[in-house]
């Protein structure tokens, strides 16, 4: 072995001057924004070969170290992350690969421009489907994208749409497509009606390639009269029942109270009754009746002040707290004299 002062020479004697082969069918595939990049290795050798990618996009030119693929085992990466870096309608990208072993590396292999327009597609979306009677409401459910920015900062599905197209079970060429539709109401006036469906996302201004979605068929049928009398009285016993809970409850959450004049009447009827009793209540009178007045020889008399001067005769006032109802001794009196 010839030792040297440099390591290429050093490398160069022991290893001879062969090169490792770069690697070789390089593609790059993008669905849904997400962009893989695989390659195939033609060299045989006994030392383990590794991989290194770096990238750049079309506006600055610049080659930049992909960290995640720098160094490794495999044979393909995932350069979505890359590839998002001034993320544009009119921007593009390249990418490049090289082999490494422990002693050698190849040279750079340089991918074709790549663009999402012209090489990118967009998965088909999910409808769908709900039936109400003569009513159909139809909704497009996107596929999954990657969480990407463009480089004015807004998601990269902020505007998209579907195209929807609606069709009768066997006519193809009288479809109905209304175009960038999220949402679709349609009202059936046909009974018994097999409708058909599809859809694919509308990117408008990214203008990918997309895929359409497998259709899907459903019936529409109209209610029947004894449905119809079914559904409205469900409603109408529905609409009773709340009502009479929304009474009872009323009445059970209620409190009660009663003035002291009718207390002791309920205690006597149900003494465990549980009562609250109204301070300083009045009792309203709800029925009278003439009461014939009953004659008694016992006379009741009441001086509001004494007379202190025999000479001066004052006027004598009569307490009529009782008077008007119906008592023996309520009837006026006459006060012949007052010593």
């Amino acid at each position: 072995m010839l030792f040297c002062s440099t390591w290429n020479l050093y490398c160069l004697v022991c290893y001879g001057s062969h090169k490792l082969s770069p690697p070789v069918n390089l593609s790059l595939k993008s669905h849904n924004f997400k962009t893989i990049l695989t390659w195939a290795d033609v060299n045989k050798t006994s030392e383990t070969t590794n991989f290194t990618v770096q990238f750049r996009d079309y506006q600055t030119a610049q080659w930049q170290l992909f960290p995640p693929c720098s160094n490794i085992a495999l044979y393909h990466c995932d350069v979505t992350d890359a590839f998002s870096v001034n993320l544009s309608t009119a921007n593009s990208y390249y990418a490049k690969v090289k082999a490494i072993t422990k002693f050698e590396e190849s040279q750079f292999v340089l991918t074709k421009r790549f663009s999402f327009q012209q090489n990118a597609t967009i998965g088909a979306p999910t409808v769908d489907i709900l039936v109400r009677g003569h009513q159909v409401f139809l909704r497009c459910i996107y596929p999954f994208f990657p969480k990407l920015t463009t480089a004015t900062g807004r998601n990269i599905d902020h505007n998209f749409r579907c195209d929807i197209c609606v069709w009768q079970e066997g006519r193809n060429e009288s479809k109905n497509c209304p175009t960038r539709k999220s949402k679709l109401k349609l009202n059936i006036t046909q009974p018994g009606v097999t409708l058909c469906v599809s859809a694919r996302v509308n990117p408008k201004q990214w203008k990918m390639k997309t895929e359409w979605s497998t259709q899907k068929c459903f019936q529409v049928r109209s209610l029947s009269l004894q449905e119809i009398l079914l559904v409205l009285l469900a409603v109408i016993a529905f609409s009773l029942g709340f009502i009479t809970v929304r009474i009872i409850w009323k009445f059970v959450k209620k409190e009660l109270v009663l003035p002291k004049s009718l207390m002791l009447i309920v205690k006597a009827i149900n003494p465990y009754a549980d009562m609250k009793i109204e301070e300083d209540s009045v009792s309203v009178v709800i029925k009278y009746e003439d009461v014939c007045p009953v004659e008694s020889n016992d006379f009741y008399e009441e001086v509001t002040k004494p007379i202190s001067n025999p000479e001066v005769t004052e006027p004598l006032s009569v307490d009529l707290k009782y008077a008007g109802k119906g008592w023996p001794y309520d009837q006026p009196q006459t006060l012949l004299s007052i010593t």
